[in-house]
């Protein structure tokens, strides 16, 4: 039986987590900007923000739909996946579902446990077919 280090372990497992983290430039993901209405698909739009200024502890990060005549929908799938790219594997959360209130905003709590780089994978999705996939980046 073959005998492997501790260290050895350890480099192996964050390698395999690295490579799970999209490397590069944000590999065919949209970049979502603050304060700017983003297109999901034809005739659908979306703007997002944080409930506050993101720090360390909870964040929810807000995100409202709209159609082609500007009226809110909520006939979207959306999940997040927030963790930090420079430290791939460590703070990740997989995939989570945002919850959708009454207000028809979609939510999703975000907690930044360490400063530094934090970012959300988002998927915007109608039944099994994926509409976008973008990143939300912001530091701490």
């Amino acid at each position: 039986m073959i005998k492997i280090s501790r260290k050895l372990l350890f480099v192996a497992i964050f390698l395999l987590a690295a490579l799970a983290w999209p490397q590069g430039p944000d590999e065919e993901m949209q970049v979502l900007k603050p304060g700017e209405r983003f297109a999901v698909s034809d005739g659908i739009t979306g703007e997002w923000e944080f409930s506050q200024k993101p720090q360390i502890g909870m964040v929810i990060l807000k995100i409202q739909l709209f159609d082609k005549d500007d009226k809110k929908i909520s006939s979207l799938s959306v999940t997040g996946d927030s963790g930090m790219p420079s430290m791939p594997g460590s703070h990740d959360t997989g995939e989570v579902a945002f919850k959708l209130n009454k207000k028809m905003n979609y939510l999703l709590p975000v907690n930044v446990v360490m400063p530094g780089d934090w970012a959300v994978k988002l998927v915007f999705s109608e039944g099994e077919t994926i509409l976008l996939r973008a990143v939300i980046r912001f530091d701490v």
